[in-house]
């Protein structure tokens, strides 16, 4: 128990009203351990117990606190991660390295960091916390913060008028599979059921569209 303590209160730090929940939970990952090792395999008890009491929590946090919806195919990744991790730890008789998991799963380093940033952070942020107090002045996150690609507000305003002007001017087809894809997030296999046509031809129909949607933003009017 000592074990599942602190690793609840690892988590506690982000969710600091939830540590006894923590616990019990963590306590189920704990037998869940003891029934399911086989000292045959490498992995010490200890290490194991720890990858199973944490995946306990974490599934706790994903399901109980409200978080921000991530992108689908990071939230399909999870599971898969979480199942491979403690695989090659039974097989490996250690933590398994990031390349290790990756490979496994056959995804770049890159995108294993993206779900392991969805794994770490279940909370979203509020930009109107308080960051620091001077009794004077207050800093909130959001005062921290600065979007470099944009000189201000309005210019991002402009740009999102000129993306729904484009896709006005774009031909009906096109405009319902960029719709499809980047608005309802729906995958080429969704699609193609919802068009009746096969996913190649979903795939061919998305780069033709784009390509309209490009052509029609990057098209420029001489007043003169």
């Amino acid at each position: 128990m000592d074990l599942v303590h602190k690793i609840a209160r690892n988590y506690s730090q982000i969710v600091q009203s939830h540590y006894d929940d923590l616990v019990q939970v963590g306590s189920i990952g704990l037998l869940n351990a003891i029934d399911r090792y086989d000292p045959k395999h490498k992995a010490q008890f200890r290490t194991y117990a720890s990858h199973l009491i944490a995946s306990e929590i974490k599934h706790y946090l994903r399901d109980q606190i409200p978080i921000v919806r991530p992108p689908r195919e990071l939230q399909e990744l999870l599971p898969k991660m979480r199942n491979t991790e403690s695989r090659l730890l039974h097989t490996l008789g250690r933590e398994p390295t990031d390349e290790e998991v990756a490979s496994s799963l056959e995804i770049s380093s890159e995108k294993l960091q993206e779900v392991r940033h969805l794994e770490k952070n279940p909370i979203p942020l509020s930009l109107d916390q308080e960051l620091h107090s001077d009794g004077e002045s207050r800093t909130s996150v959001l005062d921290q913060l600065e979007d470099k690609k944009h000189r201000s507000f309005q210019l991002a305003q402009e740009d999102r008028i000129l993306l729904q002007d484009g896709m006005h001017k774009i031909k009906g087809q096109s405009r319902q599979i960029i719709e499809f894809t980047f608005y309802q997030d729906l995958t080429q296999t969704e699609i193609a059921k919802q068009l009746g046509i096969s996913q190649m031809q979903v795939s061919r129909r998305l780069r033709k569209a784009l390509s309209e949607l490009w052509d029609t933003l990057n098209t420029r009017i001489t007043p003169w």
